[in-house]
């Protein structure tokens, strides 16, 4: 073997032996080393893509659904650079991920050689760790590349997880003529101990004691796969009022302390002066700006934050208390049911309150005449099948499903790209996430983000499980009707509602993906039932109006504000 292949059979094999078994290729010649000793893996599962950023975004679907980093491998030069955008996204996510980019030999840097470019660091502050080992030689020990090969997988995972790089540069010829033949004799792979964070026993009491209130609030923000159970058993012996955020798995389901509707139950003056005497917050930052701007407003509450990591997650930065723990430590600070006399009528306070609401949302939305986005929304999440899982773009559509959702007391997996809430590679997120969890999966997207990520349509029509694409195409950006900048009639319409008069049937008759385009409540219905019953992957649009949505929403808040 070539030191170029050594390296590479080494890494691909201490990686998979790490649990690294999702490999996401690109084309390229100057990676041919790398590619070539993945496929040759028998226990490396590899998907080839044409778009290096669309392999990026769907890494992140596969950490999302998994607790795993996926590996990128692409070529040098511009290659690399197009994962930068979701390189970013797992870094504020806390999600892992590997990027092996292949690189130019030192000679050919600053020369004007074709295909390079300055790759050190290429990721600045984003990724954990990032190692260059130099080009392959005749020097090269197997037990240095193992070693750093394990390295990548613990600083991807640990203290914090995010994204690694590793850049490697390649001389040609970069494989022998024949076929190589592997070592017969290669040392054994590396233990990772990852350590366990636990609070202090004197913090613990302190929090402990905390805890006696009756008076107390939780709030969710986005929360991984593995935090469910933990979190869950603190929730039922907390029993205090849970605001759930979309993406942190508690907002649908059977947990009796959550309140459906608090972000619009905050538009109320009656409850928005209804102040906890304690207030937790578990996970990262949450979709609703109504939560954020309660807890800057609550100056009498006691405040905490918990997560697994170490970053700040509230941006007004008012907490009293800021806890990093492993979600499973969250076993030990309440050893039995909290339950008072105080404490439940706390409770049934909140939930009355959002019962009223949703009995109001629903004689305001589930209307046949009242046909819009929020309409579509409600019959989305009150009809999707319990065994599929849903993932929600950017813009309108997250908020939509985090205001206005219907009551759903059965389970319903929810994900989305909230880390720097882009709107691009939603598509191949979803594709990733929905591989990495097996289950058919359906996607909730504006008209910009599918447009933004179309050639990601090819994952869906090659996807092993059902995806169904919702498009909900109110020709530009829906979201910005609702600001202040719409008033501006000069200047709006063109540089942000954009409107760009495209339908999706062509694309989805590109893709060979079976259409629908609903035009009422009825036919909505309908739709949802054939896609989801064909156990094939189709694309629903559904055309509505952006001047429409931003009047009906105010509206609607008006009608909230005036009925408290």
């Amino acid at each position: 073997m070539t030191p170029n292949e050594c390296l590479s059979y080494w890494l691909i094999e201490e990686l998979v032996a790490q649990g690294i078994t999702q490999f996401c290729i690109s084309p390229g010649s100057r990676s041919t080393p790398l590619t070539v000793a993945a496929a040759r893996h028998p226990q490396a599962n590899t998907r080839i893509f044409l778009d290096e950023r669309a392999a990026a975004y769907f890494a992140i679907g596969w950490a999302r659904a998994t607790d795993q980093a996926a590996a990128l491998i692409c070529t040098s030069g511009t290659a690399g650079a197009n994962y930068y955008p979701a390189i970013i996204e797992a870094s504020v996510e806390h999600l892992p991920l590997l990027a092996i980019t292949a690189d130019r030999p030192p000679e050919l840097q600053q020369t004007g050689a074709n295909q390079t470019v300055d790759q050190n660091r290429l990721f600045g502050s984003h990724t954990r760790w990032f190692y260059d080992p130099g080009c392959p030689d005749q020097t090269l020990q197997e037990s240095t590349f193992k070693s750093w090969a394990a390295q990548a997988v613990l600083r991807s995972a640990y203290p914090d997880p995010g994204p690694v790089h590793l850049n490697i540069p390649f001389r040609e010829p970069f494989l022998a003529d024949k076929e190589p033949s592997l070592p017969k004799e290669t040392l054994p792979n590396f233990q990772l101990g990852i350590p366990r964070q636990k609070l202090a026993m004197e913090d613990l009491q302190v929090l402990r004691q905390i805890l006696k209130a009756d008076r107390g609030l939780v709030t969710l923000g986005e929360l991984p796969i593995r935090a469910q159970s933990s979190v869950g058993n603190f929730l039922k012996k907390l029993n205090w009022p849970v605001f759930a955020d979309t993406t942190s798995g508690f907002r649908f389901g059977n947990l009796t302390q959550r309140i459906d509707l608090a972000d619009q139950l905050l538009l109320q003056d009656h409850w928005r002066k209804t102040e906890p005497e304690v207030w937790i917050h578990l996970g990262n930052q949450f979709v609703s700006k109504r939560w954020l701007q309660w807890w800057q407003d609550c100056n009498s509450t006691r405040k905490i934050v918990i997560t697994n990591h170490p970053e700040r997650q509230i941006p007004s930065q008012r907490s009293h208390w800021r806890l990093q723990m492993d979600w499973e430590a969250l076993d030990e600070i309440l050893s039995s049911t909290e339950a008072n006399l105080s404490r439940t009528q706390w409770l049934e306070q909140w939930k009355l309150g959002s019962q009223a609401l949703e009995e109001q949302a629903a004689q305001w939305w589930d209307k046949t005449e009242r046909f819009g986005e929020v309409s579509i929304v409600r019959e989305l999440v009150r009809q999707i099948p319990t065994e599929h899982a849903l993932f929600v773009g950017n813009s309108l559509p997250i908020r939509e499903v985090d205001m206005l959702s219907a009551n759903r007391n059965i389970p319903l997996r929810v994900a989305a790209n909230r880390g720097a809430s882009g709107i691009d590679g939603q598509i191949a997120t979803a594709c990733g996430w929905a591989m990495g969890h097996r289950q058919p999966t359906t996607i909730l997207l504006g008209d910009l983000s599918a447009m933004h990520d179309l050639n990601s349509l090819l994952l869906i029509r090659e996807s092993q499980v059902p995806m169904t694409l919702i498009i909900l195409n109110n020709d530009g950006g829906g979201i910005f009707s609702m600001l202040p900048i719409s008033n501006q009639k000069d200047v709006f319409e063109g540089f942000f509602g954009t409107p760009h008069g495209c339908e999706f049937l062509k694309v989805a008759a590109m893709f060979d993906l079976p259409y629908f385009q609903p035009k009422n409540l009825k036919q909505l219905q309908k739709s949802f039932q054939e896609a989801w019953h064909s156990d094939k992957s189709s694309l629903i649009e559904v055309k509505t109006d952006r001047e429409q949505i931003a009047a009906q929403l105010m509206a609607w808040q008006d009608h909230v504000k005036n009925h408290s």
